[in-house]
C-alpha cells in the first residue's frame, strides 16, 4: 500500500517552469490564502458583546449574535459538500478569481449592512465563497507543486493561517474597541489584494498533476467515526471563540481587547502544540486525541470554575495544547485511510464537520446557558470531552489491532 511519501516525492514541480517572480506570487498567495476564512470569525468574534447590544432587541440577544459568527461557518459547511462539483481541473484559476471577489464583497458588507437578516445571509455567502476559494487554492497547489515541496507549502499554509488568527483577532479586538463593531469588517481588503495578485500570477490555464492510479484503501462513507468525532470536538473546539466572550462578561471583563486575548492565546498556543505534533503523534498514535480531548475537557472545566481573568488565561493554554493536536489528528488519520482519489472528497467531508460543529455550538450549549448559566455550559462541556477522551482510550485498549479510530 503507497503512503503519500511513495508518491514521485521527488518529481519536478511544474511551477518550476514558470519566471522566478510568477512562481514567488503564486507562492504567495497560496501560504496567505487561508487567512481570508480566518477572518470569518476574526471580523466578529472580539466585538460579540457590541453585536449583542446592537440587536439587544431580540429575545436572546447572545444567540443572535453568536448566529452573525456562526452564519459563517454553515456556509462553509455547505460549501465543503458541493465543492467537489463546483470545482474542477477544468476552472481552478476561473473559480479562485470569482470565490476570492465574492468573498471580499461579502466580508465588507459587514461595514455597511444594517439589517439584522441581511447581515446573515452576508455572511452565509462569506462562509461558502471563503471555502469554495480554499478548494481552489488548494487544487491550484497540488496542480503546481509536487512531492515534497508540497507537503512543505501546505504545513506552512497552514501555520500561517493560525498565526493570521492571533494577529487578526487581536487587530479585530482593538479596532471594535476603538470604532465598533463594524470596523474589524475592513480586514476583508485582504482577499481583494490577493484577487489582484492572483490576476497577475494566473496568467495561462493550470493544468493538474496527474498521478498513476493507487491501491485502494477504504472509502471515504467508511470513515464516518473519524467524521463524527471530528464534529463533536469542533463544538468544543470553538468554546473560546464563541462561548469566552460571554464567560468574561459574567466575571466583569467587558473590554473588547481582554476579550479579543483569550481566542488569541488560545490560538497561539494551537500553534506551538501543531509543530510538535508530528513527534507525538508518532509515538502515540490514537492517544493522541485521548491527550487531545482530555487537555480541552481539563481547560473548559478549569475556565468554567476560574475565579480571574488569569486563571482563565492559565485555563486557555491547556485547552489549548488540546486543541493543537486535534486538527492534524483528523486530517493525517483521514488521509491515510482513504484511496487516494477519494481523498479531496474525504477533505470537503472534513471541512463540512469542522464548520459544522462551528454551527451548532450555540444551538447545543443555548439550553445549558439558559438553564444554568455560562459557567456551568463550560464545566458541562469540559466533563463531556474528558469522558470521550475515556472512550477514545477504553475504544483503542480493546480494539488496538483492528485501527478502528
Amino acid at each position: 500500500m503507497a503512503t503519500i511519501s511513495e508518491i514521485a516525492p521527488n518529481a519536478p514541480s511544474p511551477a518550476v517552469e514558470l519566471a522566478a517572480w510568477r512562481r514567488s506570487l503564486i507562492i504567495l498567495i497560496m501560504l496567505t490564502g487561508g487567512i481570508k476564512t480566518t477572518l470569518a470569525l476574526t471580523t466578529v468574534v472580539p466585538a460579540l458583546q457590541l453585536i449583542a447590544r446592537e440587536f439587544s432587541a431580540s429575545r436572546d440577544a447572545v444567540l443572535s449574535a453568536q448566529f452573525v459568527v456562526t452564519m459563517a461557518p454553515i456556509g462553509m459547511a455547505i460549501a465543503g459538500l458541493l465543492a467537489g462539483l463546483l470545482v474542477s481541473n477544468r476552472n481552478l484559476r476561473g473559480m479562485t478569481f470569482l470565490s476570492l471577489g465574492v468573498c471580499t464583497v461579502a466580508g465588507l458588507m459587514q461595514l455597511v449592512v444594517h439589517n439584522y437578516y441581511l447581515l446573515l445571509g452576508s455572511r452565509f455567502v462569506l462562509g461558502f465563497s471563503a471555502v469554495i476559494a480554499d478548494v481552489a487554492m488548494t487544487s491550484i497547489l497540488a496542480a503546481q507543486f509536487s512531492g515534497t515541496l508540497r507537503s512543505k507549502l501546505l504545513g506552512y499554509r497552514h501555520a500561517i493561517s493560525s498565526i493570521g488568527t492571533v494577529l487578526t483577532m487581536l487587530l479585530g479586538g482593538a479596532l471594535a474597541q476603538k470604532f465598533g463593531w463594524r470596523a474589524p469588517g475592513i480586514m476583508f481588503l485582504l482577499p481583494g489584494v490577493l484577487l489582484l495578485i492572483s490576476l497577475i500570477a494566473f496568467n495561462r490555464p493550470i493544468v493538474s498533476e496527474r498521478i498513476a492510479p493507487d491501491q485502494e484503501r477504504a472509502s471515504v462513507w467508511q470513515i464516518w467515526p473519524l467524521l463524527l468525532l471530528s464534529l463533536v470536538m469542533s463544538i468544543g473546539h470553538t468554546m473560546p471563540s464563541f462561548q469566552m466572550p460571554f464567560l468574561l462578561k459574567e466575571n466583569g471583563i467587558t473590554s473588547a481587547v481582554l476579550v479579543s486575548r483569550v481566542p488569541a492565546l488560545s490560538a497561539a498556543i494551537s500553534i506551538l502544540a501543531a509543530f510538535s505534533f508530528g513527534f507525538i503523534y508518532a509515538r502515540l498514535g490514537a492517544w493522541t486525541l485521548v491527550i487531545s480531548s482530555s487537555l480541552m475537557g481539563i481547560g473548559f472545566v478549569g475556565a468554567g470554575l476560574a475565579p480571574s481573568y488569569n486563571f482563565v488565561l492559565f485555563c486557555v493554554v491547556i485547552e489549548g495544547i488540546g486543541a493543537g493536536l486535534n486538527m492534524p489528528f483528523f486530517m493525517n488519520r483521514i488521509l491515510d485511510r482513504v484511496a487516494p482519489g477519494q481523498r479531496s472528497y474525504a477533505i470537503g467531508l472534513a471541512s463540512s464537520a469542522l464548520f459544522l460543529g462551528h454551527f451548532l455550538n450555540p444551538l447545543l450549549t443555548a439550553p445549558v446557558r439558559l438553564n444554568l448559566g455560562i459557567h456551568a455550559t463550560f464545566v458541562t462541556v469540559g466533563i463531556l470531552l474528558i469522558l470521550v477522551g475515556a472512550f477514545i482510550a477504553f475504544w483503542t485498549l480493546v480494539f488496538r489491532k483492528t485501527r478502528a479510530i
